[in-house]
């Protein structure tokens, strides 16, 4: 887990957040595959250093384990890293500890033994469980604040969660576009595994007494552990579970919410109870200002927002905002004098992370009537030009529901883009297109500011498209012929061509040659404009004809790119009978080059190539009936197989 490492226990961002719908296009379709593979690379160095400290007779850091057991943890080690069957997985478990009966806080403060215990702990049978969670019971003052055991308790905290409410929970779908891809790895495995068991209902309930009981003795003695590295990670655990978050890390820099569990309403009161004593605490107003202390007040923001705790989401705001948020910190030195004076809240890193989560869950009135008006108003251009506050105002964008405040924030961006762009937060411009796509407001008059800060209002054709795309004027790019697609630049192509009148960006589209086109839609940014160019309800039936007969003589392009190919299979299923014909004719002149391409078969397939250069009037009769998708090249083959068969006799 990279909690493992204290620097990586502070969620702290650098560089600029992705779209959930534009991680694919920057990551890649191979993104969790090669993730995958970092991780079993790490696992085995870990395996390696483990070997090399037994052999230099130093047996593992935090607790001093006997040589004998240092070798027997690296040996279940190395047997884990190949076992993948769950069955095999708790015997392994109950196995392991069965041997360290007696032993078992000892064993959970060494960082190997720790982490054999940790990956097996999922897989122990309800007895073993249920002896672990009361040893823990009687040692959770020394496991809370330990730098290896707290992790086993982190994760005996998680699997009393899921089997005490896994088994009655109603279909959901789990969080995020990569939830299901995440879910095939060794937490997906665990967690599968604790939610499809049938546990006796007395062992639900002994996992449900345990997270009450760590949620009780972390109330009973909320001030020493909020400001231990350790101690306040499991707090942050224990109040996402509590809202039913089954959150864990899965790598640095990275978290998958797995699964948004239905729980029990007393659980939700213990949240109350976390609110309840951090509001009263004396020095609540400097808890934004602490790394550790903002991540806990963003994960019980979280928690409140979970269990639609309205009540206490507006007290918390209301005091963060007045108490904390507003307080202005003494001018620096070399600041000029005339200079506009941030609000405190912009001051500090920890402080603007726990600013976006409260713009996230706050109600549209306290956004509007207060977040807004006391932090942002006549602020706008100056937080958006600065890198560390530029991130609040596009969550601000995010959350905005209101139209009026939407010409608020145009009124004061009016004559500032241009120079939003220079300093290279595109971000905020990218996410104030998809405000006026959300709301159907200002779309015309963000086209214009864009285009005027670009410098590209009068330029046509591919110049224009390029501009948009690149976030570059034309006199930059003619300089810069290789300058690659910016990743907001397609964004905003994007949010444009669902606007109400893209015709400016349609045109340009259309007008751009074929071949610098297929460039486009051949990258791993510019080939999602397919996607809103196909879907977009704004986007005529004329236009999108124009765009497949303009892409005539580059559909083997697109077929031959990862990219690409996905781009031609929108374009297909767009596409007239006629043009589809087109396409397929195109590319069964090239079947050989098609085929050398693991995508171009994949193409070959779904489009059924093969079977049109085989017998294009089979072909027409299938397609006319058949959907694009994998069963299209078997109920091809059937249509030719029986056509040929019937010319035989």
């Amino acid at each position: 887990m990279c909690s493992r490492v204290l620097s990586e226990k502070v969620e702290i961002r650098r560089g600029q957040p992705e779209p959930a719908s534009e991680q694919q296009s920057e990551r890649g379709a191979n993104h969790f595959k090669n993730r995958n593979k970092k991780k079993k690379s790490a696992g085995k160095r870990f395996l390696q250093n483990a070997k090399g400290f037994g052999r230099k007779n130093s047996f593992g850091r935090g607790a001093e384990l006997e040589q004998d057991e240092y070798n027997y943890f690296v040996e279940i080690l190395e047997a884990m890293n190949g076992l993948e069957d769950a069955d095999e997985r708790s015997t392994m478990a109950c196995n392991v500890y069965e041997q360290i009966r007696e032993k078992e806080i000892k064993t959970s403060s060494n960082q190997l033994s720790s982490r054999v215990l940790e990956n097996l702990l999922g897989f122990t049978d309800e007895s073993t469980l249920e002896h672990l969670m009361e040893v823990f019971v009687e040692n959770f003052r020394v496991v809370c604040c330990d730098k290896f055991a707290s992790h086993v308790l982190q994760k005996m905290l998680f699997i009393a969660v899921v089997r005490c409410v896994g088994g009655s929970q109603p279909e959901q779908e789990e969080d995020g576009p990569a939830a299901k891809k995440m879910a095939k790895g060794e937490l997906g495995r665990e967690l599968e595994y604790n939610m499809g068991q049938e546990f006796g209902e007395g062992h639900r309930k002994v996992c449900g007494k345990f997270v009450k009981k760590v949620a009780k003795f972390l109330l009973n003695n909320l001030e020493d552990f909020v400001w231990d590295s350790f101690g306040n990670y499991v707090i942050r655990q224990c109040i996402l579970n509590l809202a039913g978050i089954a959150e864990q890390k899965i790598s640095k820099g990275e978290s998958s919410v797995v699964k948004r569990l239905t729980v029990p309403e007393k659980w939700t009161k213990l949240i109350n109870e976390f609110s309840l004593r951090l509001l009263a605490w004396p020095q609540f107003a400097d808890l934004p200002y602490n790394e550790f202390t903002s991540v806990l007040l963003q994960n019980l923001l979280t928690s409140l927002a979970r269990s639609e705790d309205k009540f206490q989401l507006a007290q918390i705001g209301e005091k963060l905002l007045n108490e904390s948020f507003l307080k202005e910190e003494p001018p620096a030195e070399d600041d000029e004098p005339e200079a506009v004076q941030l609000p405190k809240v912009f001051q500090h890193d920890s402080s603007i992370r726990l600013l976006e989560v409260l713009l996230s869950v706050s109600s549209e009135e306290f956004l509007k009537d207060h977040l807004f008006k006391q932090l942002f108003q006549g602020k706008i251009v100056l937080l958006s030009n600065t890198r560390a506050t530029n991130f609040a105002v596009q969550k601000l964008l995010d959350n905005i529901a209101d139209k009026h405040l939407l010409e608020l924030f145009f009124s004061e961006l009016d004559a500032g883009l241009e120079e939003v762009l220079q300093q290279g937060h595109t971000g905020v411009v990218a996410n104030l297109a998809k405000a006026c796509n959300r709301l159907s407001c200002q779309q015309g008059k963000l086209i214009k500011l864009l285009l005027d800060a670009l410098h590209c209002s009068d330029a046509t054709g591919e110049k224009l498209l390029n501009s948009v795309l690149k976030l570059m004027p034309p006199e930059v790019l003619a300089k810069q012929e290789n300058a690659p697609i910016h990743l907001h630049g397609s964004v905003i192509l994007q949010a444009i061509l669902e606007f109400n009148k893209p015709i400016k960006l349609v045109s340009a589209i259309l007008e751009t040659k074929n071949d610098s086109l297929a460039k486009i839609f051949t990258d791993p940014r510019g080939s999602f404009v397919v996607n809103a160019f196909i879907t977009s309800k704004f986007v005529g039936e004329k236009s999108r004809e124009k765009l497949i007969r303009h892409l005539e003589g580059c559909y083997m392009d697109l077929a031959l790119s990862s990219h690409g190919s996905r781009a031609l299979e929108l374009l297909y299923g767009a596409a007239s009978p006629t043009q589809k014909e087109s396409i397929v004719k195109e590319l069964s002149e090239r079947v050989a080059q098609l085929n050398s391409k693991p995508w171009g078969v994949i193409i070959n397939r779904k489009l059924a190539v093969d079977s049109y250069r085989k017998n294009p009037t089979a072909w027409k009769n299938g397609t006319a009936a058949a959907p694009l998708n994998d069963k299209v090249g078997k109920l091809f083959d059937k249509v030719i197989g029986g056509a040929e068969s019937r010319k035989r006799k």
